[in-house]
């Protein structure tokens, strides 16, 4: 009886030990995320935010939630930088457009031309020292970078000819944002450039009042702007990469484990949205070959040619103005 009773008691207090010990392990305050973006659950940048979530509540032994928030609710892109700067919005997955639209500095990715391929924008820019200089420009601003993810390579589609030098520019009217250096680089080239809302691309189109659009193969194809045009080149003129942003008050707020917690899923979530996001985007190039659309390759001449253009626009006075000629230095000198 009185071993029954040792042993009981002796099972009694490893249970209550190890309750006592998961108690101070997830002793943490309740903590929860809203994360904004402007896409939809079918785009990459929320697959990997679901990730992130489950990753965060799992390690955390479910002391951090995250809500996902996307779809536009908390706005567009530049209000949602500016809100997460604010710390009204905790955090905020958006393109590296979206944060030079707050944060002019950081501008310089996207430069025209200025990678090759997948292989020179990961060692370069989300694993090399452009995405240093980002988060140090962020956090000077109150955000932290969680990790560099991927929006898209650029491309042109067009009603009139194959692009396959730059000469096939000349008289050209292209859609393009309304971003300074993408107009200089597109005039250089000898295009017609005419910024709009993209709202207003499918009918700019559809109507021929422009004969085709720079966009990724995502929007293209999402927004259906393929139906409208015959050609379609991967030039990989422009890269947009993007930034899982955090308030770095909400970030300091945090305890020592559970920063540790944040900044190991988002890189993993990081990982997973460049993997996801190209796998995309190969896809659609397809879909969009399937249905009749011409899809080609960059050439080496139209390399060389937009090459030429683009170290102009780098080397441009209101270029080396808005980013600094340390940096433009820089980029000139990896180029050659």
């Amino acid at each position: 009886m009185r071993r029954s009773l040792k042993m009981m008691t002796t099972m009694l207090f490893a249970v209550i030990s190890f309750i006592l010990f998961q108690s101070a392990l997830f002793a943490d305050d309740q903590v929860t995320f809203h994360i904004g973006a402007t896409v939809s659950p079918k785009h990459s940048w929320y697959k990997a935010a679901e990730l992130f979530g489950a990753e965060v509540e799992k390690a955390s032994g479910g002391t951090i939630k995250v809500q996902i928030e996307m779809g536009g609710v908390h706005g567009g892109e530049r209000q949602m930088v500016t809100e997460a700067m604010r710390g009204v919005l905790d955090m905020v997955w958006t393109s590296d457009i979206g944060v030079a639209a707050v944060i002019p500095s950081v501008g310089f990715v996207n430069l025209p031309y200025l990678f090759k391929d997948y292989k020179d924008v990961d060692a370069r820019y989300i694993n090399g020292w452009m995405g240093k200089q980002i988060e140090a420009d962020c956090l000077k601003k109150g955000l932290m970078v969680l990790t560099h993810g991927e929006n898209d390579f650029r491309a042109v589609t067009n009603s009139k000819r194959p692009i396959k030098s730059g000469e096939d520019f000349k008289g050209l009217k292209l859609r393009v944002p309304e971003v300074p250096i993408y107009i200089a680089f597109y005039k250089g080239l000898g295009a017609l450039p005419t910024p709009m809302a993209i709202t207003e691309v499918p009918t700019a189109l559809q109507q021929k009042t422009v004969d085709g659009q720079d966009n990724g193969a995502i929007i293209t194809y999402d927004f259906g702007f393929h139906q409208f045009q015959k050609y379609m080149t991967r030039a990989n003129q422009i890269y947009s990469g993007s930034q899982l942003l955090i308030s770095k008050k909400k970030f300091d707020s945090l305890s020592d484990k559970q920063k540790q917690i944040v900044l190991t899923a988002a890189k993993n979530a990081g990982v997973a949205q460049v993997k996801m996001n190209r796998e995309m985007v190969e896809g659609y190039y397809k879909e969009m070959a399937a249905t009749g659309v011409e899809v080609i390759e960059v050439t080496d001449v139209l390399s060389k040619d937009m090459a030429v253009v683009a170290e102009k626009v780098w080397k441009d006075p209101e270029t080396v103005k808005a980013f600094g000629q340390a940096t433009i230095d820089k980029i000139v000198a990896e180029k050659k």
